[in-house]
């Protein structure tokens, strides 16, 4: 959610579209996979601490680390999607 508003976004909120169906924050039957995917792959990196002793410390600050992965990844994956969803509203606002 930080790296969506602060740096994707540009700390831009379409508050109404936040309760609309088919709005800029709806993405697919209601789940940004994207970013599930990015979850995953933070608390997978820092769970790697439990499994590989010598990687304890991703473990030690999975708070930290968890952020880190997803964040850039989040990042990654967003910028890696084709098209984002712009609202009607600025859709008609545009010559």
């Amino acid at each position: 959610m930080i790296c969506d508003y602060f740096v994707i976004r540009g700390r831009e909120l379409q508050v109404d579209d936040l309760y609309l169906r088919g709005g800029v924050y709806e993405y697919w039957h209601g789940f940004n996979w994207l970013a599930l995917v990015a979850l995953a792959a933070g608390a997978g990196t820092a769970l790697v601490g439990l499994v590989v002793p010598s990687l304890r410390v991703l473990y030690d600050y999975s708070w930290f680390v968890g952020f880190a992965v997803s964040f850039v990844a989040y990042y990654g994956l967003m910028k890696w999607q084709t098209e984002p969803k712009v609202p009607a509203m600025e859709q008609a606002a545009q010559p």
